[in-house]
């Protein structure tokens, strides 16, 4: 247990599987959150390439939060009729997109750029693919941080299948950690 920065009145567990060729893992973080965050239902993203990531985050209170489960529900492979441009790239300020069909919960497409730095080494970050509403939701192109390794969006829209821009951004939110997240998972 520790005390929540000024601004951040919830703890959050998020459990993240992550599927890179065919292969799963599942990570589990906790941490101090904006209560606004809290309403993020299944997160998912898909890149092409057999990367795709989901998360499920339940938010909590003090002791409560020693006996919270988070489950991440099975992917649901059935296309939905939307179709994005998908990449991803590490030290790299493009990558080679593929056409994906979305599945699921995946009605926009993400395309965002940055820097992450993970001790003193800057490196070049492209994200391109599926999303659900919710990254959306809480894009907004700055800084974050996430277990030691800080980011920096440069550039980050959600459009709908047209390419017409889908919204403004909105507050900060669960697009940087998730970033942090996926970039920690291509580092290992």
């Amino acid at each position: 247990m520790r005390p929540c920065p000024a601004g951040e009145d919830s703890c959050a567990i998020a459990v993240t599987v992550t599927t890179m060729a065919g292969v799963n893992t599942q990570s589990i973080h906790k941490g101090c959150v904006m209560s606004s965050q809290c309403r993020a239902s299944l997160i998912s993203m898909n890149f092409g390439y057999g990367m795709t990531t989901r998360t499920s985050v339940a938010c909590c209170l003090g002791d409560t939060c020693r006996t919270t489960t988070v489950a991440v529900p099975p992917a649901d492979p059935k296309p939905n009729g939307r179709r994005c441009r998908g990449c991803y790239a590490l030290n790299a300020d493009h990558c080679n997109e593929q056409t994906i069909n979305c599945t699921g919960s995946e009605t926009r497409c993400l395309d965002a750029t940055g820097t992450i730095t993970s001790g003193r080494n800057p490196m070049q970050m492209v994200m391109k693919g599926c999303v659900s509403q919710s990254i959306c939701d809480q894009l907004q192109v700055g800084s974050g941080s996430v277990a030691g390794v800080n980011e920096s969006l440069t550039a980050a829209k959600c459009t709908v299948e047209s390419g017409a821009a889908d919204g403004a951004p909105g507050p900060a939110g669960l697009l940087p950690a998730l970033t942090g997240l996926l970039l920690l998972k291509l580092l290992s």
